[in-house]
């Protein structure tokens, strides 16, 4: 996948190497044959507030925030609809765009803290949610959140980041 990256707050060193990892993983994940494409601003607190302000109405920062250019069928996701996919083939990438990511990285580090993981595991967790957004899946309703939290799972297992551990 080509990613277009734009950073506008210190990265933790391999982070960027990772965004590039889990995003390839996320696009095989979904069989998606095409050339792919995305643009991920990766910025400070504020800079996210103001998005979610902008975009969703709520005056608070975030995690992630997901702008997809592609709109899929109800309940169908980027690997099934083949045709949507060159239907956003941009010349500029030479892939079809799926669409925008914003990452608070601080909010990142401070949920990985909170939540026990590394720091690692939470960005890429935070990306292939963020892509899995881009690409149709959603979680408002529980069928579609199992699906996307299972695609997302599969994506972190094969990075060696899985959130289930042995006993």
């Amino acid at each position: 996948m080509t990613i277009e990256f734009e950073t506008q707050t210190d990265i933790p060193e391999g982070l960027l190497r990772l965004a590039q990892e889990a995003a390839d993983a996320s696009v095989r994940q979904e069989g998606i044959r095409l050339p792919c494409a995305v643009h991920i601003l990766l910025c400070d607190d504020e800079t996210i507030q103001s998005y979610n302000k902008n975009y969703r109405h709520l005056d608070q920062s975030t995690d992630v925030l997901s702008f997809p250019l592609i709109n899929y069928p109800s309940g169908k996701t980027a690997g099934e609809c083949p045709a949507r996919l060159e239907d956003a083939y941009d010349d500029e990438y030479n892939a079809c765009m799926l669409g925008d990511l914003i990452i608070s990285v601080p909010h990142a580090l401070e949920q990985a803290s909170a939540y026990g993981h590394s720091p690692e595991r939470e960005f890429a967790y935070l990306l292939v949610h963020g892509l899995c957004h881009l690409m149709g899946y959603d979680h408002i309703q529980e069928d579609d959140k199992k699906k996307m939290r299972y695609t997302e799972e599969c994506v972190l297992s094969s990075l060696g980041l899985s959130r289930i551990t042995e006993p």
